[in-house]
């Protein structure tokens, strides 16, 4: 007797609809029957394609990383419009989307929250993800120093690793948030303490 014909889904799909669940509830609130209900497969296709949930989650990270954390970075990098521009501009989306009703906040903070103390591989993982945020913020701070755009003073990479602690902090506060204000003063603060001290 032949077998029957084998479920077909998207594969790409199905990790977008992992990483909005691992984000939504973490990997521990999440578990193998929530992703079967929500990709919408049986347990076999689902260790068939993605052998664990463990390696599900981290391709769902690789994913959030590739197109979110990505984009934050090409944002800070936009031609045609100045580096002080570029970072007001994406740190107001993100204020913006940490400050609006029903955020997730960051998966990667959600991803650190969770993180076991022996877990190596995961944790070299989230520290090049972020270091990749850390020198596009660099990045756009020296082009904004060069066009005496924040203050002269400035020491590029310890503000760009302000930034990243910053936007990861926001991200986690805005889980919790009961409105944009917070969210607000705290990239008004950070937009201040970057720009000249105008003389009087």
């Amino acid at each position: 007797m032949s077998p029957g014909p084998q479920k077909s889904f998207d594969v790409e799909e199905a990790v977008l609809t992992a990483r909005d669940l691992f984000w939504e509830r973490g990997y521990d609130g999440t578990g193998i029957r929530d992703l079967e209900v929500a990709i919408g497969i049986g347990r076999k296709s689902l260790y068939d394609t993605f052998g664990s949930k463990r390696e599900l989650y981290l391709r769902s990270l690789r994913k959030y990383a590739d197109t979110v954390i990505q984009s934050i970075c090409d944002g800070l990098e936009r031609e045609g419009v100045g580096a002080l521009a570029n970072l007001e501009r994406v740190l107001g989306k993100l204020q913006k989307h940490h400050g609006s009703d029903g955020s997730l906040g960051c998966l990667l903070g959600v991803a650190i929250g969770q993180i076991g103390a022996d877990d190596e591989e995961l944790a070299a993982f989230l520290r090049g993800v972020l270091d990749g945020m850390e020198q596009a913020f660099e990045r756009c701070l020296r082009e904004a120093m060069g066009a005496g755009e924040v203050r002269s003073d400035l020491q590029p990479r310890d503000a760009a690793r302000q930034l990243v602690a910053l936007s990861q902090g926001m991200a986690l506060l805005g889980r919790v948030s009961d409105g944009p204000a917070r969210s607000r003063s705290i990239i008004r603060a950070a937009l201040a303490a970057l720009r000249p001290v105008s003389s009087s």
